[in-house]
């Protein structure tokens, strides 16, 4: 989907709900972050414990997917 970043929060929350499937979460500066999956990109869903509240919901930088990957795949 492209130009996900610029829509509403409430059509982006919409999107994950009915279209994207959760892949795993990480804590990552204090926040919570979960990875989504649609189509041919990823979703980042950043989550601020204290507050209790998303912080944002945007696609996802690809420099930290591997972040999400309990496995070591370099050898």
């Amino acid at each position: 989907m492209k130009n996900f970043d610029a829509l509403p929060y409430e059509e982006k929350v919409y999107t994950l709900v009915m279209n994207c499937s959760f892949i795993n979460s990480i804590n990552y500066y204090n926040q919570k972050v979960d990875l989504y999956h649609m189509g041919d990109f990823f979703i980042e869903v950043f989550y601020h414990p204290v507050t209790f509240k998303i912080d944002q919901i945007c696609t996802a930088d690809r420099s930290r997917l591997h972040l999400y990957s309990p496995v070591n795949i370099d050898d």
